[in-house]
């Protein structure tokens, strides 16, 4: 593989170099980008360094029905992130995700060899051997498709249908947040990626509960002037939040949505807006801390603790509501429930 020595990508096959296996972490319950820049680092990777062991580890679950389509049909092993020893000192990269967040099973004291990610950073990584933030594309699978276009070598369909989905899927069919670098590595990915798998990804067959959700959901929606709020309860998967949200914004009236469900010992919050003019990241981080959200302009998750269910639970709801429409300068008194 011939690469530019001016090139990211060159540095990056240089950290590389070294033995011992690679271990690639996305964030938590990975969505189609983290899951589509994962499995494309493997492959660069593996292309330049053919004996190099590399494993993509899973914290959390892949729950969304679309998301385990994309593993089944595009043969995306993951390992679980209990089986992988951090003790023997592995080469980690993290993908779609940061050093101290949240988000991610990176061990605490850990140092990542690499750091490729789309949102804008959290803290200083001064440490980090291979650092490349690039807060200015709407996805990080722009970033590996522009690693996989400097490499020169042959496309593999899987990978860049897994790119072309996790591109489209972060930025909503390049509609949201998108830059002129995603739509001209979803023009260089098309040609290459499998149409009928592509199909059956984004066409995935959900199980009845998923519309249960979807009914509780519109229920429990409260509109608050421009804000629609719905709380739900225990949830199947994380990624039910983000789903949720992305529903509600669709309401003609509103121009936020939040969605707030609870899975295992997390509570999971979900930020959406139509308007450019702010950043959902900066204020889901004032709702929750700074440490336990994170996004974009218009799009932003986050998760905190929870100890107890029952009241505790719905409790914590309510604070978080108050907070936003507070951070938001709405007033909780123009409650009104959106179906009943």
């Amino acid at each position: 593989m011939i690469v530019s020595s001016r090139s990211p990508l060159h540095q990056l096959l240089r950290v590389t170099e070294s033995a011992g296996p690679l271990i690639i972490l996305p964030h938590d319950n990975p969505d189609p980008d983290a899951l589509a820049s994962a499995a494309a680092l493997r492959f660069i990777v593996n292309q330049a360094h053919e004996e190099k062991e590399v494993i993509i580890a899973l914290g959390g679950i892949v729950g969304r029905a679309e998301n385990r389509a994309m593993l089944r049909y595009l043969n995306i092993n993951l390992v679980p992130v209990g089986e992988i020893d951090f003790d023997a000192l592995p080469q980690v990269a993290l993908v779609d995700t940061q050093p101290g967040r949240s988000n991610n099973s990176l061990p605490d004291g850990f140092l990542p060899t690499i750091v490729i990610d789309h949102h804008p950073a959290y803290d200083s990584y001064a440490e980090v051997p291979f650092l490349d933030l690039r807060d200015g594309y709407g996805a990080t699978s722009t970033i590996l498709t522009e690693y996989l276009e400097e490499s020169h070598v042959d496309v593999e369909s899987k990978i860049a249908t897994a790119l072309f989905y996790g591109i489209n899927a972060e930025t909503q069919d390049l509609g949201r947040e998108a830059t002129p670098n995603d739509v001209t590595a979803c023009q260089f990915l098309y040609p290459y990626t499998n149409k009928r798998r592509l199909a059956k990804i984004e066409n995935a067959r959900v199980p009845r509960e998923y519309f249960k959700v979807f009914r509780d959901a519109l229920e429990e929606a409260v509109l608050y002037d421009k804000v629609v709020i719905s709380v739900l309860s225990e949830v199947q998967y994380p990624d039910m939040v983000a789903e949720v949200a992305d529903f509600l914004l669709r309401l003609d009236e509103s121009e936020w949505a939040m969605a707030i469900g609870v899975y295992h010992d997390n509570m999971h919050v979900s930020l959406r807006t139509t308007n450019r003019e702010v950043n959902a990241g900066e204020i889901l981080q004032k709702v929750l801390g700074s440490k336990s959200a994170g996004g974009h302009d218009m799009i932003a998750g986050g998760r905190i603790k929870v100890s107890e269910r029952g009241v505790a639970t719905e409790k914590a709801a309510v604070r978080i509501k108050d907070r936003l429409l507070k951070a938001l300068g709405v007033a909780a008194s123009s409650a009104e429930n959106l179906v009943r």
